[in-house]
């Protein structure tokens, strides 16, 4: 990763766990670029396991976009967010440890 990366990286994710929603468990952050060839942030979310189930997931689905929408608008990051959610038990504890 560049130091460019690196340093939108730290901020962006200073930014989302600063704000992180109650029920995101953990998360974890990867820049590349998208089949586009445009800059782009994978943002990795763990969920509890009864929230995956939970009648208000979808609606929590709905503020972990403007969750990180909104911390991508703060830090400056012009990246395109793609979401992907696993829960707690689909995930080793270590695996999702930022770097």
């Amino acid at each position: 990763m560049r130091e460019r990366e690196r340093e939108e990286n730290k901020r962006l994710e200073f930014q989302l766990r600063k704000d992180q929603p109650e029920f995101v468990k953990n998360f974890y952050c990867e820049f590349d670029e998208d089949l586009d060839g445009d800059p782009a942030v994978w943002v990795w979310i763990v969920v509890g396991d009864n929230e995956v189930e939970s009648d208000d997931f979808p609606e929590h689905l709905k503020a972990t976009r403007s969750w990180i929408s909104t911390a991508l608008s703060k830090t400056d990051v012009e990246r395109w967010p793609y979401m992907w959610f696993r829960s707690e038990s689909e995930v080793d504890a270590t695996e999702l440890c930022t770097p």
